[in-house]
């Protein structure tokens, strides 16, 4: 029984999910072991439970067919429908959409590709003739007996289901089970004879609403809101979103100047892009740095992984006549992605397809004689223009592989024909770094026994590494001298930097000062201001309040005249002070009870008989006995209004208290004094909160 493994990576409820069908061949059936686990989830099934899986079977009307071996098998319908209920039938659209009838076995494979080789290596021997390929010779499976003998896993790890498993050599398909090569012509604006040209510049000329349309139709294509959407199907409901805009299917999608065409060669989705390329996708439209579709196709491993490397040549082959900005090839790159990590498998694999493909490519047919660069592109061709091109610095694809170390992508450009002995632009050649040194050793032998002489072209290796190691040696002074430079200007900077560091901490300092000042004599002066305008009102008020007692003012020598000073009058004074002291013991209130006025008076004049003249005017006395009574009452006012903001003040501390305390308005007084022993210290920053939190929590309530 002939059995596929197909093991493919899908997003399930927002989960990736390793889905693996086993199919077998013959009958067409799949076992149905490896859907289960996924249908038990999307219908809510334990499968902790013994029975879980009869269960389900039963659930979704699944009837199976048990072999010898106990495995249950279903039919390629239901296995359809199943994956579609998942809504991953698109990761599996291949395995359905294939004939079964177009497989091959993997010996075809092997001895195709065998083939394959030994043409290329005959051509570039010359033992062809350039056109005309021989199909039926003949060569050992040497390369792969000594591969499957020596137990190698040349099967890569997750392929796609439409294509055959197997090594890179085994993936290239026979030249019988190629399909007639469809020409696609839109893009084809080619002159005979067929010559390297730079890609074109991205497509800058397009409105904003073309943009959003081109957005659209991606996303409703690679991120459906439920099953996948047709490109057709897409298309048309677009057309009917945005009926006045155009759709230009060129317009970049990133910065880097990248079209829908570079991302999907580059993720492997070829039918998208024989979608795209079928509607109008231009396959000569480059990057900003001009590489093209078929470059970011063999930038990653995604075409490797997948295996569709040689399905994509299919219908990016005008891509191959095409150079970047820097002169470089899809060789180029292809060598230049061996150097990465993880990559030389891939780019060994993409340059034994993309030479196998060319040397198949003579015996397909074509469905149109039209097509410049179906019919021009042969091996000749490709070794004259790709294989041996140079790029701006000069270099080969085999000069950059001898480079990087790479052996295996060194030999197989060798025998694919490459040149061992194009210097660059530094002089530098492949063989200097050991690349074809043996051919052409070789190659030297048998002219010395032909000819008697040798002759190799290039320069001389020995008088090329002195000259490198001289060139190293001037360049390492040069920088040596350059970092002590830059040191002693560094060091220079940094002592400035310094200086003037301390110049700004002294700047900044007097400045602080001078605003300090400033705000000082701004508030000084206001001060000023205020008391001046005080000292007018309050002379104003002292004039007004003179003439309401009848007080001449000038009279007075109001100049001399203080309000604030107390007012008596010496010898009345010192009068009733020996009479409070010597008769009544200091007692006021005794002196004020049995004190007659009229006697007082009388002593008072006789005591101090002639003294009348130094007692003020009577209006003077008048006036000041008023001026008391008023101050009074202001004050007795004043004093009012004081206890009556205090009396509220305490009421609202009070329930302030109140409240944090817990407990009612009358016992708060109580509280108060151990409140205050709680908090007391000579510092407001000591306080110790530990000591009020356990008083306030004590006397909660």
């Amino acid at each position: 029984m002939a059995v596929r493994e197909l093991e493919v990576e899908c997003i399930y409820n927002d989960q990736q999910h390793v889905v693996k069908l086993v199919q077998d061949l013959e009958k067409g059936l799949f076992l149905v072991g490896s859907l289960l686990p996924l249908l038990a989830l999307e219908h809510d099934e334990d499968q902790s439970q013994r029975d879980w899986r009869s269960r389900l079977l039963h659930k979704l009307d699944i009837s199976v067919n048990k072999d010898p071996q106990g495995r249950e098998w279903i039919s390629r319908n239901k296995t359809w429908e199943l994956l579609q209920s998942l809504k991953v039938q698109d990761a599996f659209q291949g395995v359905f959409d294939t004939d079964q009838g177009s497989q091959t076995n993997d010996t075809d494979h092997d001895e195709d590709a065998n083939t394959g080789e030994k043409e290329v290596r005959e051509y570039r021997n010359g033992d062809s003739n350039g056109d005309e390929v021989n199909e039926n010779s003949g060569v050992p499976d040497s390369k792969i007996a000594q591969t499957e003998d020596d137990g190698i896993d040349v099967f890569p790890k997750r392929v796609r289901p439409d294509q055959q498993l197997g090594s890179p050599l085994k993936k290239l398909k026979p030249a019988e089970s190629f399909l007639p090569a469809h020409s696609m012509k839109h893009d084809l604006q080619f002159n005979t004879p067929l010559t390297i040209q730079p890609a074109k510049k991205p497509v800058t000329n397009f409105a904003p609403e073309d943009r959003v349309k081109l957005e659209q139709l991606l996303q409703h294509i690679l991120f459906p809101d439920s099953q996948a959407v047709r490109f057709e199907t897409a298309l048309a409901n677009l057309g009917i979103s945005y009926p006045n805009n155009q759709l230009n299917l060129d317009i970049s999608i990133d910065e880097h100047g990248n079209t829908p065409l570079h991302w999907l060669c580059s993720v492997a989705n070829v039918r998208l892009t024989k979608d795209l390329i079928n509607h109008g996708a231009d396959r000569f439209l480059g990057d900003k740095t001009g590489e093209s579709a078929l470059v970011k196709a063999v930038k990653s491993v995604n075409n490797y992984d997948s295996g569709t490397f040689e399905e994509l040549l299919d219908f990016l082959y005008p891509c191959l006549t095409l150079v970047d900005d820097m002169s470089r090839s899809v060789l180029h790159h292809i060598v230049i992605t061996s150097g990465m990590p993880g990559c030389a498998a891939a780019a060994k694999y993409y340059l034994d397809i993309l030479m196998g493909w060319i040397v198949k490519k003579q015996t397909r047919e074509i469905s149109s004689d039209d097509d410049p660069i179906m019919s021009a592109l042969d091996l000749k061709w490709f070794i004259n223009h790709v294989l041996n091109a140079r790029d701006t610095n000069g270099d080969t694809c085999l000069n950059i592989a001898s480079r990087l170390g790479n052996v295996s992508i060194v030999e197989a450009l060798l025998d694919y024909g490459a040149d061992p002995r194009i210097s660059n632009n530094s002089g530098l050649r492949p063989v200097d770094f050991g690349a074809g040194a043996t051919k052409l050793e070789g190659a030297q032998t048998n002219n010395t026994g032909v000819d008697g002489s040798i002759s190799v072209s290039g320069p001389n290796p020995s008088m090329l590494i002195n000259n490198i190691q001289s060139l190293v040696k001037t360049i390492s002074q040069d920088y040596e001298m350059e970092i002590k430079q830059h040191k002693d200007q560094l060091s220079m900077l940094h002592r400035e930097l310094d200086n003037q560091r301390q110049m700004l901490t002294t700047s900044r300092e007097k400045l602080a000062h001078a605003r300090h000042l400033r705000d000082e004599h701004t508030q000084l002066t206001e001060q000023i201001s205020n008391i001046q305008q005080a000292i007018l009102q309050e002379d104003a008020d002292f004039k007004k309040v003179s003439e309401e007692l009848g007080i001449d003012d000038e009279s007075l020598e109001m100049a001399e005249f203080d309000a604030d000073e107390p007012f008596r009058i010496d010898f009345i004074f010192n009068f009733l002070e020996n009479k409070l002291q010597n008769d009544y013991s200091g007692n006021f209130e005794q002196f004020f009870e049995d004190a007659s006025l009229d006697d007082l008076l009388k002593q008072l004049m006789q005591e101090n008989s002639g003294q009348e003249e130094s007692i003020p005017p009577e209006a003077l006395l008048r006036a000041r006995i008023t001026a008391y009574e008023k101050n009074e009452h202001n004050l007795n006012e004043s004093l009012k209004s004081v206890r009556e903001k205090q009396a509220h003040l305490e009421g609202r501390f009070r329930r302030v208290l109140s409240l944090c305390l817990k407990v009612e308005g009358d016992k708060i007084d109580g509280m108060l004094d151990g409140l205050l022993r709680a908090i007391s210290s000579e510092d407001p920053e000591d306080i110790d909160t530990n000591e009020m939190q356990m008083f306030l929590s004590k006397h909660a309530v």
